[in-house]
């Protein structure tokens, strides 16, 4: 255990300084938990959620495709015009569409898309792009916590203990809404000046420039490629479920996203085939999988049952304080851990206290428990899958961002949106509507 938490660590500081590639250190530790007996090959290849990675390729390859087409430049000009130029509205409009497209689909498909847009529109606007992409992930992770299908933790916790879309939407759906509108409003405080020297700035003289500069003509036939398979992903990835159960044929998330990027390379010409693969983020996707190790050893040691246990001894007479403890520990333990085998070791605990006479409800602890950890996932750049998305997408793009920065823009907004479910899942408990 001691070994395992010391490579953990180490890592994790390592990642955090940003002063290795981040892929590079996530492979090391997986390698030395191997090398050091930790997991056997097997077992590490067994942690390495396959489904995810082959979605984050699958989405990586069909946004390439559609940066190459010029997309994103002509989305963005359409865009501006849209809201006569005003950094405002796009702010607003921006994270409103994040929160409301992740209780849908996945977040990283909606970073994806976002990340790439927003740059262009900051670019255009001559704005910092760095605090709309983080109030987009926070927006998208809070968002996510709204429905069953939102985010990941939220499909285990509802299949493990017997809860559906509608319980989801109806009780933690109006929580989530109201929790997004507060992250909106503290991150428009925090950038009204910005955003109004933007709007300042632009005369006509600046609209005109702009319009010359970046009226560059789409690349028709990559459009199409790229807008029919990421519209088929999309598809695909809302309906995968369903589809298998009308179909018999199990269709993954992977799957929905892999199929149609396969089928829009087939389709394009060798050259432009070509430079949309190297555009690829090949080094998250390596990033992904030695984290997944990484996470697995902690898992492998117990570390996530252990914590589990500790919330389930709290006192039984003391109901509202286990009810906070499912929220905040986890939730902010979600800022530096995976949330899904944190939400999978505590779906088994909360089987077990709902079976103990006199314990709070499930579905109150469910709730409890849910938006917590989703929406805890915002607090770092690791803290959840659309954050590592979108966090590489900008380093790539943008220039560096540095932990430093998304802690100070992301975590009060966060520790906010928590401190509001908190007490709405309070005020639940009290009312008896759980």
């Amino acid at each position: 255990m001691f070994f395992t938490l010391t490579i953990f660590i180490l890592a994790y500081i390592a990642i955090a300084s940003e002063k290795f590639p981040r892929h590079y250190v996530a492979l090391l530790g997986a390698g030395l938990l191997i090398v050091f007996g930790i997991l056997s090959p097997m077992e590490a290849l067994s942690y390495i959620n396959w489904e995810t990675l082959g979605l984050l390729a699958g989405m990586f390859t069909l946004v390439s495709i559609l940066q190459e087409a010029g997309f994103f430049t002509w989305l963005a000009m359409k865009s501006l015009k849209k809201v006569n130029y005003h950094p405002v509205a796009l702010f607003v409009i921006l994270i409103i569409f994040a929160a409301v497209m992740a209780m849908f689909m996945d977040s990283i498909t909606v970073m994806l898309f976002l990340s790439a847009l927003t740059l262009q529109l900051c670019r255009l606007l001559k704005l910092d792009p760095v605090p709309l992409v983080i109030a987009e992930v926070c927006a998208a992770n809070t968002g996510g916590a709204a429905t069953l299908v939102g985010d990941p933790p939220n499909v285990i916790l509802g299949t493990t203990l017997g809860f559906n879309f509608a319980d989801f939407i109806t009780h933690t759906g109006p929580i989530s809404a109201i929790a997004a509108l507060l992250l909106l409003g503290m991150f428009y405080l925090t950038n009204r000046k910005s955003l109004m020297d933007a709007h300042d700035l632009l005369t006509d003289a600046t609209i005109t420039e702009i319009e010359a500069l970046h009226n560059e003509p789409m690349h028709a036939h990559l459009t199409r490629v790229g807008l029919i398979g990421f519209l088929a992903a999309v598809i695909l990835l809302v309906l995968h479920i369903p589809l298998s159960d009308l179909t018999g044929f199990h269709i993954n998330a992977a799957m929905a996203a892999l199929v149609p990027a396969g089928i829009a390379l087939l389709v394009m010409k060798s050259v432009d085939r070509k430079k949309a693969v190297l555009k690829v983020d090949g080094e998250s996707i390596l990033f992904f999988a030695g984290l997944f190790v990484l996470i697995g050893g902690l898992e492998k040691i117990d570390i996530f049952k252990s914590m589990a246990q500790g919330l389930s001894e709290i006192s039984t007479d003391n109901h509202s304080g286990l009810v906070m403890a499912l929220h905040w520990i986890p939730g902010l333990a979600s800022g530096i851990v995976d949330n899904v085998p944190l939400a999978l070791a505590m779906s088994y605990v909360l089987k077990d206290l709902a079976a103990i006479p006199g314990m709070p409800a499930l579905g109150l602890m469910v709730w409890s428990l849910a938006l917590g950890i989703d929406i805890g996932g915002n607090l770092t750049p690791i803290g959840a899958s659309a954050n590592v998305v979108a966090y590489s997408f900008m380093e790539r793009n943008h220039g560096s961002i540095g932990w430093k920065r998304w802690l100070v823009v992301a975590v009060p907004p966060t520790i906010l949106a928590m401190l509001f479910a908190s007490l709405s899942v309070m005020l639940k408990g009290h009312w008896g509507w759980y």
